[in-house]
């Protein structure tokens, strides 16, 4: 048994046809059969039924292909691996961020991965912090920015910057001739709370708001994406979170909107890169900070040292 026979099992797997399995692996029909048979006689066991007009995994061969994928997976991680050490900038750059960073980061880190990595791929993910945590830990992502709060502490944190928070409302709203606010004296019934974390410690003193606190709004966006709340807010009496990233970005656009510092204590996220471990990529990582400490995105203070 070698690499290139569960190549040919995965292949038959997915397209249920010795023909196409074999287009698709570069080979005969009649070669790319006669070496399932062997397999099979290797194993004492039936990988596949020979249907008329389709081919299908037996119980036994359906687990196997599962495991063939793992394996040929953790095979291309050692290639990815090996390439990695000898050139980082070899293989795509994949890198991961929240639905509150991605939308105002995608021009700023694509000038930065030109100027850096001219040569390089990046693949950008947004997603919630809990599943791009998982997705580093899986080898899916070389890196994730989430707020330190939010980082497993079996990774590596790379503090890149710290940013307040703000109440956002629209531009003439009762509340946007305040200085400051205090997390207390943010009105319930107005208040849209996302259902996940932007890495502040004061948002646990944030009014929680529930079906009987907002029972006279028409609208109930609390579930909706961090932008569409945003946009919302500007034509309505209610009121939400941002960062001050997301803030300098809708002054930039000229959207309808105020935003109201918090007070302090816990008004402040550190927000960094989280990596695993030893990650062969490190000095890229290492490289994009210096950028980001050098050439921040407007509404941050660099923390990188």
């Amino acid at each position: 048994m070698n690499f290139r026979d569960l190549e040919y099992v995965l292949a038959v797997a997915q397209h249920g046809n010795f023909s196409q399995a074999a287009a698709v692996c570069n080979v005969s029909q009649p070669a790319l059969s006669n070496q399932i048979k062997k397999l099979e006689q290797e194993l004492g066991a039936e990988l596949f039924l020979r249907l008329t007009g389709e081919v299908r995994a037996t119980e036994c061969g359906q687990r196997i292909v599962e495991i063939a994928e793992r394996i040929l997976g953790d095979a291309q991680q050692i290639k990815d691996t090996a390439t990695q050490f000898r050139d980082p900038e070899a293989v795509p750059f994949k890198i991961g961020m929240t639905p509150t960073l991605a939308p105002y980061l995608t021009q700023y880190f694509a000038d930065l991965f030109k100027t850096l990595f001219p040569g390089m791929s990046v693949i950008m993910i947004e997603d919630l912090p809990h599943n791009m945590l998982q997705m580093v830990e899986d080898h899916e992502l070389d890196t994730a920015l989430v707020a330190k709060t939010n980082h497993k502490e079996s990774f590596d944190f790379t503090s890149i910057w710290t940013e307040p928070l703000y109440l956002a409302m629209r531009e003439d709203h009762p509340l946007s001739t305040l200085a400051t606010i205090s997390p207390e004296d943010v009105p319930m019934h107005d208040f849209i709370r996302l259902p996940y974390s932007f890495g502040y410690d004061l948002e646990a003193r944030l009014p929680s708001p529930d079906s009987a606190s907002r029972i006279g709004k028409r609208f109930d966006l609390s579930a909706l994406r961090f932008e569409t709340v945003c946009r919302h807010v500007c034509h309505t009496d209610d009121c939400t979170i941002v960062s001050a990233l997301a803030a300098e970005q809708f002054k930039r656009d000229n959207w309808p909107m105020s935003f109201v510092l918090f007070e302090g204590p816990g008004n402040l996220r550190n927000l960094g890169a989280v990596s695993r471990p030893n990650c062969p990529r490190k000095s890229l990582l290492l490289k994009i900070a210096g950028y980001i400490h050098d050439s921040p995105p407007q509404g941050v203070t660099p923390t990188f040292r």
